[in-house]
């Protein structure tokens, strides 16, 4: 009869990749932890310890980095995407501001318009009009992925 033996720091190193792997399925935050618990128990099977020592230190590790690293590393993932608190780089800003660009479609209820700006379609809105179809905006301002507009007056005829 053929015998089969899994070697528990492969499956504890498997299955801290499987964590990695839904991770980037499902973002949040959250499974990432537990990849580095089955990475730390697959440490403790090389180091000989018993299972129950093996499950004590997925949990343990899981667990702690979960509560200690994930609002920190969120805010760190958050101000490299442009999203934190630390202030926009003002190169970047002036790439936007003061472009005039055309509205490509109009904003309806529960959503803003689209305007094309760098061959890239950006919401927008306008706190003062009504933007149509076709509308002529200069950018203002920009609100993470919001570009604020003013309408261009049209040239007087």
């Amino acid at each position: 009869m053929l015998s089969f033996h899994l070697d528990p720091p492969l499956v504890w190193f498997l299955l801290g990749i499987g964590f990695l792997v839904l991770e980037a399925c499902a973002p949040g935050l959250f499974l990432m932890f537990f990849g580095l618990g089955a990475w730390s128990a697959a440490l403790a099977a090389l180091a000989g310890l018993e299972f129950t020592a093996q499950m004590l230190t997925f949990m343990a590790v899981a667990l702690a980095s979960l509560v200690l690293l994930r609002d920190k590393l969120k805010k760190l993932l958050a101000v490299r995407a442009g999203r934190g608190e630390e202030m926009e780089d003002p190169v970047v800003a002036d790439q936007y501001l003061g472009r005039e660009v055309t509205v490509i479609s109009e904003a309806t209820p529960g959503r803003p318009a689209l305007v094309e700006l760098n061959g890239a379609d950006w919401q927008a809105r306008c706190e003062a009009e009504t933007l149509r179809l076709g509308d002529r905006v200069r950018v203002v301002a920009r609100e993470n992925l919001t570009l604020v507009v003013t309408k261009i007056s049209p040239p007087a005829a």
